[in-house]
């Protein structure tokens, strides 16, 4: 394990790979060399940051620490005194010969100089990219099994960056270009790749950050709108887009630049869409649909966009749009008769967002026959405080206690052991010492844990915690279990007389388990921090 590859792939932008435990990662760093002031990596650690990046940028220290050392006194030959003394042709020609071996260097000349090229109508970016990722060879270290993996293409990295200087700079004809050539021959590069490049996830940096840099543009200035709107209509099409989301990005940048750039088209393209879409049902249909409701939201044609949605109430989305509607104007008749027509016909896969809706609808009504059914059907197998409340609702004072105990017995007989359900029922009534005893009877330390803190007793509380940390540290060995004793002994110190108990147990524990040398070094850092607290 081990960093195999450091770059800087431009000033204080830093690229490593990194073999490791699942594979090779990809590191990149931005950083000055004292601070880091931005990094990735494609590890899967849980922790943020993972320990790959301050591993590399140590490295990036000690690089450019080196660099400093070896930099040409006065006195040493250096490349701008040599350079001084070499003609223009003479270096043109060997960085014309050097290139020809050295992929790095021509792409770095091409990145820099290309656009001084004359253009003859075609997009000279689109060649020098194209050639570029032919040129791409991945090979087994590359990809590794892990879900989270991706493959990074740090030619397109490059170009990508390249387009956004040249929008930073203003070059707004330009930085077009190059996100066209970007898009277009990723596009065709990737409908091309081997099978098992497909395969893998790809970063979909590529997808969309052409498209984060055209909307840019276009928020600065508005004279390219047309043009680059008639350009997403004509790629939008091609095949090669088809399987990726570049057909999303195209879409979105589209119905950001309809409103001003071609309104009527932009509807009329929609429709013929959908036109051509067989299951008006599908998701499909519904992306396209939402396109139309987004434009005439953004142009304040809300009504329009009602009209839309209550034309395609077959897709179950937007019929549950105008159901919310229709019970916010209080036309509950039509809000019911539109879900139970769908619910006679459809399975109930998506049962729970409609029983909402009609309980918020019977609430409304107050049916309290229909309330009780509707919320008891959400609490039936698991205890939910807001439903427990509506179902609640429905009983005097006087019913309500035996319901209670109803309930109980329920969640009881669908439990072998300690029931949550019961738990949190027993403290929505503020049942708190026959929480207690609930808890004792089915004494655990997690439960415990749990609900310690609404026990009416600390002496017992302190009890109950003392019989089953002992239980626990019985049964359990290892640095994470004497943690969570450490973690539960911090607990019982906020209770009354609970240090007391702590000190005590500890004492015992250290006499009955020294032979545990993790436990005793927790319990002596735990006695340690109590001290200096004080």
């Amino acid at each position: 394990m081990s960093i195999f590859d450091l770059r800087e792939t431009a000033p204080n932008n830093w690229k490593a790979k990194y073999r490791g435990n699942y594979g090779t990662y990809t590191i990149k760093i931005v950083t000055n060399g004292a601070k880091v002031n931005a990094f990735s990596c494609s590890c899967p650690s849980d922790y943020y940051p993972c320990k790959h990046i301050p591993m590399v940028q140590e490295e990036i220290k000690k690089r450019i620490s080196v660099a400093r050392q070896l930099s040409p006194k006065e006195e040493d030959v250096s490349v701008e005194s040599v350079l001084k003394n070499v003609s223009i042709d003479e270096l043109r020609n060997f960085i014309i010969r050097l290139a020809q071996y050295n992929q790095d260097l021509s792409n770095a000349v091409l990145l820099e100089f290309s656009q001084k090229i004359s253009s003859s109508g075609g997009n000279n970016y689109s060649g020098i990219i194209r050639k570029a990722l032919k040129k791409l060879d991945f090979n087994d270290e590359d990809f590794y099994e892990y879900d989270e993996s991706y493959i990074e293409i740090e030619i397109l990295d490059q170009w990508i960056e390249k387009a956004r200087q040249l929008a930073n700079k203003e070059n707004f004809s330009e930085a077009i270009w190059v996100c066209k050539a970007c898009i277009e021959e990723y596009a065709d590069w990737l409908s091309e790749a081997r099978g098992d490049i497909q395969d893998y996830i790809i970063d979909d940096t590529y997808q969309y950050s052409p498209f984060e840099i055209l909307e840019e543009i276009v928020s600065k200035s508005d004279l390219f709108s047309t043009e680059l709107y008639e350009y997403c209509k004509t790629e939008i099409s091609k095949i090669k887009y088809k399987t990726t989301g570049i057909c999303d990005a195209f879409n979105d940048l589209m119905g950001k630049l309809a409103p001003t750039a071609a309104p009527k088209s932009f509807i009329e393209f929609q429709d013929q869409l959908l036109s051509e879409i067989s299951d008006k049902k599908s998701n499909e249909a519904r992306q396209v649909i939402q396109r139309k409701i987004d434009f005439y939201n953004t142009t304040a044609q809300p009504d329009k966009a009602w009209e839309l949605i209550a034309s395609n109430i077959q897709i179950e989305f937007y019929r549950k749009e105008w159901v919310e509607k229709k019970i916010a104007e209080n036309k509950l008749n039509e809000a019911k008769k539109l879900i139970m027509d769908f619910l006679s016909t459809n399975n109930g896969y998506h049962q729970f967002q409609w029983d909402e809706l009609l309980l918020t609808i019977a609430q409304r009504e107050n049916d309290i026959p229909a309330i009780r059914r509707i919320s008891f059907s959400f609490i039936e197998k698991q205890f939910k405080t807001t439903y427990y409340q509506a179902y609640k609702s429905t009983y005097t004072t006087q019913k309500w206690l035996p319901e209670i105990e109803h309930l109980i017995r329920h969640y009881q007989e669908n439990s072998r052991g300690f029931s949550s359900n019961i738990a949190e029922l027993l403290l929505a009534e503020n049942q708190t010492e026959r929480l207690m005893d609930y808890v004792e009877k089915y004494l655990s330390i997690h439960a415990l844990d749990m609900y310690h803190i609404h026990f009416p007793s600390s002496e017992k509380t302190l009890i109950l915690f003392r019989r089953a940390i002992d239980e626990y540290a019985q049964k359990n060995i290892g640095r994470t279990h004497y943690e969570y004793i450490a973690r539960l002994f911090t607990k019982m110190n906020k209770i009354q007389g609970g240090k007391v108990v702590v000190d005590e147990m500890i004492l015992n524990y250290k006499l009955l388990y020294k032979n545990r040398r993790a436990m005793i070094e927790i319990l002596n850092r735990l006695q340690c921090n109590r001290k200096t607290s004080k």
